[in-house]
């Protein structure tokens, strides 16, 4: 477990022509600026029961509610179907679902899991690749388009979580960390 600096962060940015403050934003509201679990190490994940069933026709519940939870549901997906597991789960700082591990530069989701295990800049890389094989998702996010990106990010209920508000408000506040 290796955790991402704040130069890492900016050398990432810059290296992608994005604003370090606008990626800041967005790690702090994907995963409240931490790729993984401080009491047990563990990457971050949120097993998403939708998508399991989709893929399996199985349905395992998840509570949503704390990573102890949400590491039971997915080891109980994981019983049933491995790769639809992981296919089914977010991972990391900024929650790149397992099913775009190709967007996010990775061939096979195993190898993004554990390319995303190892360190936080890793996670931060592949949601980079993954804005930026969505054209319109990474230009939004370069001109601070916040609804344009909170959409390509979140889908279409972005709205009903307040991901564009939340983006522009963590992006006035990130801004004073790269000053």
């Amino acid at each position: 477990m290796k955790l991402i600096e704040l130069n890492d962060i900016a050398e990432l940015a810059v290296s992608n022509h994005l604003e370090p403050s606008a990626l800041m934003a967005v790690i702090k509201v994907e995963g409240s600026g931490k790729g993984f679990d401080a009491s047990t190490g563990k990457i971050l994940i949120q097993f998403e029961p939708y998508h399991f069933q989709r893929y399996t026709g199985n349905r395992v519940a998840n509570g949503v509610e704390n990573q102890p939870k949400e590491w039971i549901a997915f080891n109980e997906a994981w019983k049933l179907d491995k790769e639809a597991a992981m296919l089914s789960t977010s991972w990391g700082m900024m929650q790149v679902m397992g099913f775009n591990h190709k967007a996010a530069g990775f061939q096979i989701v195993d190898a993004m899991i554990d390319a995303f295990k190892e360190s936080e800049f890793n996670q931060v890389k592949g949601a980079i690749n993954f804005i930026k094989s969505n054209p319109a998702m990474f230009k939004a996010l370069q001109i601070r388009d916040w609804a344009t990106f909170a959409r390509g990010y979140n889908g279409p209920l972005f709205k009903k979580l307040n991901y564009d508000n939340r983006l522009k408000d963590a992006y006035q506040q990130s801004k004073e960390l790269f000053n």
